[in-house]
């Protein structure tokens, strides 16, 4: 049991960058909280900081009348309600198996409430003290052990045949028997299998189950402790599970997809014959039939799911709105918690790559920064649906799961196609000495060189500071090249300090290649060295000046780091589109999402099709796995 009921600070985004933290709602606490804001460059007045307050409470009038209206009406509003006692009524208190069943958060809560299109609910199931502890915390270790007595059931379930049965049109029950019968039992009993796959879900079977205390958990099997806890005398005990309990359990790692407060799932409008939002995606190639099947299967658990916690009062809580801005939550012993339209779970980090950038040397073209901070301060919405809505947008347009760009990236997408988020155009008329011009196929680029480690120097020895604070693999032992005119090796974060800097000094918005141009830039071809068995191999020299004939073993941090490595004798480049690319698949690229891609193959940074997805650390050079990364730079020029 985990009776943690300490309710977390509720932030509110301000013009200007600043943020408010709410711990109350009486005046006092209002008060405190304007002297606690979170001030950006510019100065905030007190007295502004409360009139804001007010009005983001839903009171109009300012701050002096809220201190009157909270006297004469909210107060005597929560005594009306019974609301005594602030705690968190969205923790779990009794928690269990957390796999499906994320603990929301005020902002979820919050957001779904007040940016929502559906009707508002008069109960919103939060979890709070319903008892996740019990059977459905059974992993399936425990759904194993406590089918294994009866080969009728553990077939049923573990084959997830309830599903296949309500969902999928094409399964034929008399075939799948026929099957069993011929390959698996020898003794099958037709009528039997039939008559228990029959049985109303809410059925409970007698089942035998070692007691809790004596069975190993997977804890000690990873930690070869079985041996010792199977000597423990066992003991067991019959226990009453329900037919949907047990489909619930077997499809433990599909219950997430239900378990969100996308629509009216978890509320007292849930409708049985309609379902919900269920967070179930694929992409565009699936067969209609399959991905049918896979929206019915989500939609059957979720409707179990949503009978399962109706059973009872548990979990459940009133929803109370006072106006517009502020909804209060209840139990039904006094104890409250509320949420306010438009608030934060958390404070904005401006520094968005911590210590390894500061937020001076993030070059323009970064458009995460940008996008965070507008999201977090300017957008007014449901984020959760917003996600779901994007995952949806970004399969439908041909989205593919081994390119997956991450979450932030395609919900950035979303809204800009949703003309939410617009990025700001940047372009220019300079034709910088040493970049191609390269035409693609909406646009044209001005497309540099490979940044040469003479290049890279230059940089270092004019920003000494970031040299003298930057984290990452030491630059000195990639690139010590006789030849400085070879291409530098550096991480992401060098990559973006450099851009940074080279902005300033050229005055034109640089960036990288985003993956879809390196690849027009190329035409897709691969070099002569496209195997990783046809050579390019960098080479590993100690301090004292020896080549290692292959690959370093294993040996501590320092000594690897006191390791050079450099190109070989051999290097040899191709051109495309006037520009030179090494021919090796030991040389990397960094391009503007923060990947890499291997020069010769155009495969991602562990050797695979997946660029977008199988990102290497951007703290890394590739050093570790033989590998140079280095980076070339681009603009786009006016149309």
């Amino acid at each position: 049991m985990k009776n943690n009921t300490a309710v977390p600070t509720t932030y509110i985004p301000l013009e200007k960058f600043h943020i408010v933290p709410i711990t109350g709602l009486t005046p006092e606490n209002l008060k405190y909280s304007a002297k606690k804001t979170i001030r950006d460059r510019e100065k905030i007045p007190h007295t502004t900081k409360l009139n804001i307050l007010a009005k983001n409470l839903g009171i109009k009038g300012g701050f002096a009348n809220y201190e009157k209206e909270f006297e004469e009406k909210l107060k005597p509003f929560m005594a009306a309600h019974k609301l005594q006692k602030r705690v968190n009524l969205l923790e779990h208190k009794y928690r269990g198996m957390q796999l499906g069943y994320t603990q929301f958060t005020h902002q979820q809560v919050s957001e779904r409430l007040f940016y929502s299109k559906e009707q508002m609910p008069s109960k919103l199931f939060t979890g709070n003290d319903f008892d996740f502890s019990g059977v459905l915390a059974w992993d399936m270790h425990d759904l194993y052990e406590v089918l294994a007595k009866d080969k009728y059931w553990e077939n049923i379930f573990i084959q997830k045949l309830h599903i296949k049965l309500f969902c999928d049109d094409s399964f034929e029950l008399d075939k799948y028997v026929e099957a069993m019968k011929e390959h698996y039992f020898v003794d099958f009993n037709e009528e039997r299998f039939k008559e228990l796959l029959s049985l109303d879900l809410n059925t409970k079977i007698p089942l035998t189950k070692r007691r809790t205390g004596n069975l190993p958990s997977f804890f000690d099997s990873a930690s070869n402790n079985l041996n010792e806890a199977s000597t423990q005398t066992a003991e067991y005990e019959e226990v009453m599970v329900s037919i949907s309990d047990l489909i619930i359990i077997s499809n433990m790692f599909e219950i997430g997809g239900c378990y969100n407060l996308l629509g009216n799932n978890l509320t007292n409008f849930y409708d049985h014959a309609f379902g919900s939002d269920v967070e179930v995606y694929y992409e565009n190639s699936m067969s209609s039939d399959e991905s049918g099947v896979y929206i019915k299967s989500a939609q059957f658990l979720q409707k179990i799911l949503n009978q399962r916690f109706q059973q009872s009062n548990k979990g459940w809580v009133n929803v109370i709105p006072y106006n517009e801005n502020l909804i209060f939550l209840s139990d039904d012993n006094g104890n409250f918690d509320f949420v306010i339209k438009n608030q934060r779970d958390k404070v904005f980090t401006h520094q968005i790559y911590g210590d390894y950038l500061k937020r001076a040397d993030i070059p323009s073209f970064i458009e995460d920064y940008r996008f965070k901070r507008w999201e977090y301060f300017n957008y007014k919405g449901n984020r959760e649906l917003d996600s779901h809505l994007a995952e949806q947008h970004y399969y439908a347009n041909g989205g593919l799961t081994k390119n997956y760009p991450g979450q932030h990236v395609i919900l950035q997408n979303y809204y800009e196609t949703s003309g939410d988020y617009i990025i700001e155009s940047r372009s220019s008329n300079k034709h910088l000495y040493g970049f191609k011009k390269v035409k693609l196929a909406n646009k044209e680029l001005m497309v540099s060189e490979l940044i040469t480690i003479d290049e890279l120097n230059d940089f270092l020895h004019k920003n000494h500071e970031y040299f003298s604070t930057r984290k990452g693999d030491s630059l000195p032992p990639l690139n010590t090249e006789a030849d400085k005119n070879l291409a530098a090796t550096c991480t992401f974060y060098d990559v973006l300090a450099y851009v940074s800097w080279a902005e300033k000094e050229t005055n034109v918005p640089l960036r990288l290649l985003a993956y879809d141009e390196y690849l027009a830039v190329r035409d897709n071809d691969l070099g002569t060295n496209a195997s990783f068995k046809n050579g390019g191999y960098m080479a590993f020299y100690t301090p004292d000046g020896r080549q290692y004939p292959g690959h370093p073993p294993y040996m501590n941090e320092s000594d690897f780091d006191a390791l050079t490595l450099r190109f070989p004798e051999n290097l040899t480049n191709f051109e495309k589109n006037g520009l030179e690319f090494i021919d090796s698949n030991f040389f990397a690229e960094w391009l503007l999402e923060g990947v890499s891609i291997r020069s010769a193959s155009l495969t991602s940074f562990y050797g695979d099709a997946h660029v977008l997805r199988a990102s290497g650390p951007r703290d890394c050079t590739g050093k570790y796995k033989g590998v140079k990364t280095g980076f070339r730079l681009c603009y786009e020029l006016n149309q």
